[in-house]
């Protein structure tokens, strides 16, 4: 049976996707209905959100209410993407990340082994998770918890044989919620758009070089790694576009109805490497780096 066949005959299986009201998980959501599967979008709070999903409000740090929540579904699979990603904040309240990040996923591996053990789960960890090494600590708390995230998942699956895959995506862009470069970037130019205010470049290294990989794109992956991915192995979702920062800004430039001057030096960073253990997940792009950024741009106006 080829991927495509697998995906349209279990598509109206349900599909749990933590984290459903987040950037990434909104656009899971959309994909994953419009794929005819059976979507729940898990949430701390219901608001006004609506992807035409079944919502259901659980606090994956209450081992009691994830695993109420894992036995009454039984899903057939779950898209890990809720947690904490901000790395800064995470100086100041280490110990939510490390609620959020690592014991919120052992909750929720627990509960999948003991109500729905057959269950297909794909984990989302990041590019800033650490390569455990002696003498050697994670640069700030989030990357710890990412980190602490994978390793306790992969023991998991380990211990319990559940079928588990890691997906570590690159820097991820489009529209919606995002706190990355882009989206601040891109909020900027719609700022100065309106106000005539030109703050778009300041605090920003424009010489900074990221792989930038659409969030639709990314999310298309994770649909792959549930039927392709192997047992146990992280995968780095990277395939996107290597630019810095400057090249966005200037992209971003040539679309505002404003246009502003970006300083022409740039100078390219260091490539990200995959950490070890890694396995590339070789896809391919459907939105360029420039549709991703005019699509964000478009967000931030109509807010």
């Amino acid at each position: 049976m080829d991927k495509e066949q697998g995906m349209t005959k279990r598509g109206m299986e349900t599909i749990l996707i933590t984290g459903g009201n987040g950037f990434t998980g909104r656009h899971a959501c959309r994909y994953f209905a419009s794929q005819g599967y059976h979507v729940v979008s898990v949430v701390r709070r219901i608001g006004e959100e609506d992807h035409g999903v079944q919502l259901e409000r659980c606090e994956l740090t209450n081992a009691i209410e994830t695993s109420n929540l894992i036995q009454r579904l039984k899903p057939s699979y779950v898209l890990h993407l809720a947690g904490q990603s901000n790395a800064d904040e995470s100086w100041i309240h280490p110990v939510r990340y490390m609620e959020s990040n690592v014991m919120a996923t052992v909750f929720l591996l627990e509960a999948i082994r003991k109500h729905a053990p057959s269950c297909k789960v794909v984990v989302t960890g990041t590019i800033l998770q650490y390569p455990v090494k002696e003498n050697s600590l994670p640069p700030h708390p989030y990357s710890l918890s990412k980190t602490l995230q994978i390793f306790a998942s992969k023991s998991w699956a380990s211990y319990y044989d559940l079928d588990l895959v890691i997906a570590k995506p690159t820097n991820l862009i489009g529209p919606g919620p995002s706190t990355g470069v882009c989206s601040i970037l891109a909020k900027r130019v719609a700022e100065f758009e309106k106000t005539g205010v030109n703050d778009i470049l300041t605090h920003m290294d424009l010489e900074a070089e990221r792989v930038f990989l659409d969030v639709r794109d990314a999310v298309s992956a994770y649909h792959e790694l549930f039927f392709m991915g192997e047992k146990g192995r992280e995968y780095d979702v990277s395939f996107g576009t290597t630019a810095s920062i400057g090249d966005v800004a200037t992209i971003l430039s040539s679309m505002a109805a404003l246009p502003f001057d970006v300083p022409e030096e740039k100078r390219k960073g260091i490539p990200l490497q995959p950490a070890n253990g890694s396995q590339e997940l070789k896809s391919t792009c459907t939105f360029t780096l420039e549709e991703s950024l005019r699509d964000t741009l478009q967000y931030f106006r109509n807010l």
